[in-house]
């Protein structure tokens, strides 16, 4: 009896190290074009990572939707933080 294998990667969303980093990334960049290029080019390199070890596409997105959500927490936890601390997110006035 042959059983099929099923790959479990460690999900991209627990990455914290990652999620911070690239919230960090995000919040620190010069201006919107500079985000984007920042974003797909994170978002690009973990699919192909993904692709590489054999998962599918469908698993390949939810995975990338999930650290898509992770980094928009993050973002919005470090905005928190930093109104609590009596400063404006993002250098805003």
């Amino acid at each position: 009896m042959t059983h099929e294998c099923q790959l479990i990667p460690f999900p991209l969303a627990s990455r914290v190290g990652k999620v911070r980093r690239c919230a960090e990334v995000l919040q620190g960049a010069a201006n919107q074009a500079s985000r984007d290029a920042y974003w797909r080019k994170t978002v690009n390199s973990l699919g192909e990572r993904l692709e590489a070890i054999g998962l599918h596409e469908n698993e390949i997105q939810s995975q990338l939707n999930q650290f898509r959500q992770a980094v928009q927490q993050e973002y919005l936890r470090r905005d928190y933080i930093a109104m609590s601390a009596g400063k404006a997110p993002d250098g805003a006035a």
